[in-house]
């Protein structure tokens, strides 16, 4: 298998459609993987490319840190392990335009680089203009969404008159600041929403890798999520397939309630005051093997309701989960403890940025112990050896074939996260509705 892929983001692309007099029940969303649209260059080493995405992983996780009906989408992976971006295909305006949008379950504002821009990022195709599109217009600063966010901004003409400006800005030094606006989204299934309000981006700079921008399906009032909540309901889900597959058949990003499968876990969704947007779970430990994991303390994993610290978040954007630093530590040391009991040799040293990494050869990875995620209400999430042992080469792709290691991490500021490599095959289902969230193994069918 190929080096591990990390910062797994998902971008959005907008397709135009036909009206319809009445919503579908389901609001479908087409979702790709980064390398299947963007490869990386034909000269780039993996080990380079894996300490990249990691290092972009971490300022994501440090973001956070600091900081219907349904409409439907197909989920694309790309080329194994280089990125963990997944993208979907969207058009914006009237005419459509087609923009690319990172999915993120970590903030709430939908926006993308518009033409004329005084600094842009490059991306690849076509930049939005909105003085071709009919269905632009600008937001008053006296505006509901204008109030709605964290950093507002005024043109000249002052709160009463003039346009509402927004600003943005991320853990890895990435932002984006312009108009805020509403404009025609249309999605897949002959389905589009008018007048969602969104970023018109005119000064953007960071690590979006050629995305247009960002599709916030946070908690917060201007959320995607919850502008389609009137028509679709407060539910969403999405489903991340395979990530070393370019198949579009299973993936899926899916706006409305759907069907449960039996298999389906939930457990409590649960809310931070001083963090509104992002989506915490109620989490009670860890088994490796078939045996609970002791030698932590529960209240690492707690969200601490008084302070805003701690607590566990299901992330969209993050790759690689971290925990507590005391609850990784005995997670990592039971599985060790079986893996060499398991005839596995542990690797001396760290590689990149994991600390227990084993020597594989003539051991087949799905010998690995089996990890599985508990969750308050008896809800489990076990998870496929895929999942969490993950290939590293160590600079040498031969070795990628039977050097594995532990694809998890501590959590130095307390901030626990479950990131995108470990939800990988789950249907994730984010119901605010009944304040839940659900977890389905082998969940990848639209």
């Amino acid at each position: 298998m190929a080096p591990l892929k990390t910062l797994l983001l998902f971008l959005v692309v907008l397709l135009p459609v036909a009206n319809a007099c009445q919503p579908p029940r389901t609001l479908h969303v087409p979702v790709f993987h980064r390398d299947a649209l963007f490869p990386p260059p034909p000269g780039a080493k993996r080990g380079s490319l894996l300490r990249q995405r990691l290092a972009a992983d971490a300022a994501r996780y440090a973001s956070l840190v600091d900081a219907t009906g349904r409409l439907h989408s197909p989920v694309f992976s790309g080329i194994p392990f280089e990125s963990g971006e997944y993208f979907a295909l969207v058009g914006v305006g009237t005419p459509s335009t087609k923009a690319m949008l990172v999915i993120d379950t970590g903030s709430d504002l939908v926006w993308l680089q518009c033409s004329p821009c005084r600094r842009c990022y490059a991306q690849r195709g076509q930049v939005f203009d909105p003085r071709r599109s009919s269905t632009y217009r600008r937001v008053p600063c006296s505006s509901p969404q204008c109030r709605a966010l964290r950093f507002p901004g005024c043109d000249s003409g002052g709160a009463a008159g003039g346009g509402c400006r927004y600003m943005v800005a991320y853990g890895d030094g990435s932002s984006s600041t312009g108009d805020l606006a509403t404009d025609k989204l249309a999605f897949a299934n002959d389905t589009y929403v008018n007048n969602v309000t969104l970023g018109c981006g005119r000064d953007n700079e960071g690590l979006f890798d050629s995305a247009a921008g960002l599709l916030g399906v946070g908690r917060g009032k201007i959320s995607i999520s919850t502008q389609v909540a009137p028509a679709y309901g407060s539910v969403f889900e999405y489903c991340l397939g395979d990530r070393t597959s370019r198949s579009t058949r299973s993936s899926y990003l899916v706006f409305g309630r759907t069907p449960e499968p039996p298999s389906t876990a939930f457990t409590a969704l649960l809310s931070n005051p001083r963090r509104p947007s992002l989506y915490y779970v109620d989490m009670a430990g860890f088994s490796v093997g078939g045996e609970r994991v002791t030698g932590f303390s529960n209240a690492s994993l707690a969200l601490d309701t008084a302070t805003g610290r701690g607590g566990v978040v299901v992330d969209s954007g993050t790759a690689i989960s971290r925990f507590a630093r005391d609850a990784y530590a005995a997670l990592r040391d039971a599985f060790d403890a079986r893996a060499r009991a398991a005839g596995m040799r542990r690797l001396a040293g760290e590689h990149s940025v994991f600390d227990a990494c084993y020597d594989l050869r003539g051991r087949p990875a799905a010998s690995a112990p089996l990890i599985v995620l508990h969750f308050a209400g008896g809800a489990d999430m076990a998870l496929p050896p895929e999942n969490y042992f993950l290939p590293v080469d160590g600079g040498r792709r031969r070795a990628a074939s039977y050097r594995r290691c532990l694809g998890l991490e501590a959590a130095d500021d307390g901030l626990s996260v479950i990131g995108n490599v470990q939800q990988q095959g789950f249907r994730v289902v984010f119901d605010v509705e009944k304040e839940r969230i659900g977890f389905a193994p082998k969940g990848c069918t639209s």
